[in-house]
């Protein structure tokens, strides 16, 4: 039986603006989908483009479009590529403020990124229950000045406009009443806590994965010693990736690695330079089950990131009962804990040690995962408890205005 129609909740998504979905597209897809099972009405501010990502994966509920047509493939690392993107974002915040007159006190709001065009007009609405995530703390100023974090490109702009609009948009939060601030990584509480939230409007809805998926795939016979998602840029180790499959290369003639993702036209040339093009496959696209296939045909996930805010990547290796080397970022101990072997960071010369002597263990059978930490993993980051706590952080906003029946509407300064 279907649940009774709940609350109405309209979800700010004003930085969608293609069907090509990331880490953060899918946490919105998944926390929307719960709310709809939990009987909540669902509505969402965006564009043209998060139409077609609706449509596509089958979510109920209206949309409320913020703009006229999808805005144009542009080069995001090129400057006039960034300014396109930003004049987009801006038309579709100021459309989403003329329309704010749709969102009622009695109505939810959460903005599914904490940048100023989701963050501003949901702070504005009439909603007296507000929501907000981080799914990242952003660049401090002194990192992006002297690029000390590897995801702060050469031009510094996009860094800078991340920097700001953070700042901005947890400031602005920060002045709302009946609100919670949801957070991925467990790392990030005590930050926000300085910052001035209090500890009761904080929401830990981490990230998460499927382990169900790779739970339907059977055993597979070993294809491939090293597998490897992601995608191209400074920030995920590629040059520390390529050099360690040509140190394992060198050691095992018939070496074989898969490579998960549209990234091969990018990758050929690091290939062919290390001297790899008879040691690589590239599987492409894949469908979520065949992506489970082929990490359960492998031995071993490689992680040579310079920098991630959680490890999505790590959690599906783990789901495929993948042993993974990965360096010590400060974001992977507190959630992987001891399940995956680390490097110091950013030591090329261990890392290749570690794969080589994992990679070794695994081709002889004598890798053993510890079960139980394993299988509690599973269970806390699995995709239906982190739903589970998202209605949760529902439900309590609706506690807390119970408590305060005489909360006015509010109407914050943008």
């Amino acid at each position: 039986m279907a649940p009774a129609m709940r609350a109405k909740i309209h979800f700010i998504c004003n930085g969608v603006f293609s069907t090509s979905i990331a880490g953060g597209d899918v946490h919105f897809l998944k926390l929307a989908e719960s709310a709809a099972r939990a009987g909540y009405e669902l509505n969402f501010f965006g564009g043209t483009a998060l139409r077609e990502m609706i449509e596509r994966h089958k979510l109920p509920g209206a949309v409320t479009l913020t703009d006229d047509v999808k805005m144009a493939k542009v080069n995001q690392g090129a400057l006039r590529g960034q300014i396109a993107m930003f004049r987009d974002f801006f038309h579709r915040y100021r459309r989403t403020s003329r329309l704010l007159n749709r969102i009622a006190p009695e109505d939810y709001v959460y903005a599914v990124s904490d940048y100023w065009f989701d963050v501003l007009p949901a702070a504005r609405s009439a909603a007296r229950r507000k929501l907000m995530i981080l799914h990242m703390e952003a660049p401090t100023f002194s990192q992006i000045l002297w690029r000390g974090r590897p995801d702060v490109d050469g031009k510094r702009l996009a860094s800078l406009h991340y920097f700001l609009s953070q700042k901005l948009s947890l400031s602005t939060f920060r002045s709302c009443q009946n609100k919670r601030l949801l957070y991925v990584h467990p790392g990030m509480k005590p930050n926000l806590l300085r910052k001035g939230f209090r500890e009761s409007e904080l929401a830990f809805v981490s990230a998460g994965f499927v382990p169900t998926t790779a739970g339907q795939i059977p055993e597979q016979a070993k294809q491939f010693d090293v597998a490897w998602i992601g995608r191209v840029h400074r920030q995920k180790g590629i040059d520390d990736l390529m050099a360690t499959l040509a140190h394992l290369a060198a050691k095992l003639p018939d070496f074989k690695t898969i490579i998960i993702g549209t990234v091969e036209n990018q990758l050929r040339p690091y290939a062919k330079k290390a001297g790899l093009e008879n040691h690589l496959q590239f599987a492409g696209f894949v469908t979520e089950m065949e992506k489970f296939r082929l990490l359960k045909a492998s031995r071993l996930f490689l992680m040579p990131s310079h920098f991630e805010s959680w490890g999505a990547v790590i959690a599906e290796a783990l789901a495929a009962d993948l042993p993974v080397v990965a360096y010590e970022l400060e974001a992977y101990p507190p959630v992987f804990g001891g399940l995956i072997r680390y490097v110091p960071p950013f030591n090329l010369q261990m890392f290749q040690s570690a794969a080589w002597d994992e990679l070794c263990r695994a081709r002889a059978g004598h890798l053993q995962p510890d079960l139980a930490a394993l299988s509690a993993f599973k269970q806390k980051y699995a995709w239906e408890a982190v739903s589970a706590r998202f209605v949760q952080v529902l439900d309590s906003l609706a506690d807390d205005e119970s408590r305060s029946p005489s909360l006015p509407a509010e109407r914050n300064p943008a």
